[in-house]
């Protein structure tokens, strides 16, 4: 008999802030331990722990597959009140999981987790399906299973709503939406899976198996308890619905989730299609920054740095520059230019403007106080010629890496 083959397509981190009890490198090692040939990490609302994951998979000649699992704000649960929800009831707003195929499926990831925190509030992400406005190509959805956006609705026996969403998502990622089944011993669990089947082929949406996993091993079970009732400030008596219902959300081999899905082998062969289907890996990305837009008469990037550094030095230094800063100023923009690091710059610079424009006090601080441009530019306030800084402490050639420009904000008025 063929050994049983199986990704594991929905796994948490710690980086999932007091839900997650193992690291990534944990969970990596884990993967390769049990015979997983890849490895979703889907961090809660975030890419969190998307960089450590990936380098320990690399490690372990384990395929990283990059997703996160976004909460969903749905109107019949949202509150009432103008304060927004309560930790324990945005818990339980559903789940969606995503996957990116591809880097256009990693673009629209990290635009929706954008959306997702700007509406909410600190670790309170809410995503709207409107917010796949600008497009879904590349991304692969899992409804979410026992928390999910479909599952909810079942879970609560409301069919309609939940063949309604079921559909919206089908429409929304089409031949990428997959209903998510998990199993995780308990009899309510034998029932859900039966009806998401159900409803999948009453509506031709494809199903995958997953384990949901939240942490490596099974003896993990007791410190993700301890971990839950830390958040939610209650104690393991009174924790209740709060806890995972038992210790069953570990990375499981590809035999126990064969085994636990035996009616429906479907399931867990789509796991690997899936994984085949997610050929992006976040090593492959390339430094590049945004396609800053430039205004009318300016021919590049850098003509339009040139002419904002020019600008604000004769802010900084009057109209007649010496000579010392007109010569620190071309070393530099040609060290920037041969670097093609102009966009990176004027991005930074258009944090520092929008920064001053709302009256939010923003100081750049660190090795880029060493350069003429940042001082220029507005970012830092030091003028680091005529303190005679160094300003290869803050960029180099040699190096050849992006340097890193610090900006402290005020959090409050």
């Amino acid at each position: 008999m063929a050994a049983a083959r199986y990704v594991e397509l929905h796994c948490r981190s710690n980086f999932t802030f007091l839900e997650g009890a193992s690291h990534p490198e944990t969970l990596a090692a884990r993967a390769a331990e049990v015979g997983l040939a890849a490895l979703a990490l889907t961090d809660r609302d975030g890419l969190y722990g998307a960089v450590r994951f990936a380098k320990a998979a690399k490690e372990k000649r384990l395929a990283a597959i990059v997703g996160a699992e976004l909460t969903v704000e749905v109107p019949e649960l949202r509150p009432r009140r103008r304060s927004g929800p309560t930790a324990l009831e945005c818990a339980r707003f559903p789940r969606l999981v995503l996957l990116a195929e591809d880097e256009q499926g990693y673009a629209n990831l990290a635009r929706a987790i954008s959306h997702a925190q700007l509406r909410g509030r600190k670790r309170d992400a809410r995503l709207h399906l409107d917010d796949f406005a600008a497009g879904t190509a590349g991304l692969i959805a899992l409804s979410g299973s026992r928390a999910g956006y479909c599952e909810e609705a079942l879970a609560r026996a409301d069919l309609e709503t939940a063949q309604a969403r079921a559909l919206l998502l089908r429409d929304l990622f089409p031949g990428r939406f997959y209903l998510e089944l998990q199993h995780h011993l308990r009899p309510e669990d034998a029932r859900l899976v039966l009806a998401q089947v159900a409803l999948g082929e009453r509506l031709g949406i494809p199903y995958v198996a997953t384990n949901g996993a939240a942490y490596a091993y099974k003896e993990d079970s007791p410190l993700c308890d301890v971990l839950t009732c830390v958040k939610y400030k209650t104690n393991l008596t009174d924790a209740g619905e709060l806890l995972l219902p038992n210790a069953e959300f570990y990375l499981k081999s590809p035999a126990q989730m064969a085994r636990i899905f035996a009616p429906y082998p479907h399931a867990v062969r789509n796991t690997l299609a899936i994984a085949e289907r997610c050929r992006f890996r976040l090593e492959k990305l390339a430094g590049q920054f945004p396609l800053f837009p430039i205004p009318p008469g300016e021919t590049s990037t850098h003509s339009y740095l040139r002419t904002l550094v020019n600008r604000g030095a004769r802010k900084r230094y009057g109209e007649t520059l010496p000579s010392k800063v007109e010569r620190q100023l071309e070393y530099e923009l040609g060290i920037i230019a041969r670097m093609d690091l102009a966009g990176y710059f004027l991005v930074v610079w258009d944090i520092a403007r929008a920064a001053e424009e709302l009256n939010v006090l923003a100081q750049g601080r660190g090795s880029a106080a060493n350069s003429a441009v940042c001082y220029a530019l507005g970012i830092t306030a030091v003028d680091p010629v005529g303190m005679n800084l160094l300003f290869e402490r803050f960029l180099s050639e040699e190096r050849n890496e992006i340097p890193d420009i610090d900006i402290d904000f005020a959090h409050q008025d």
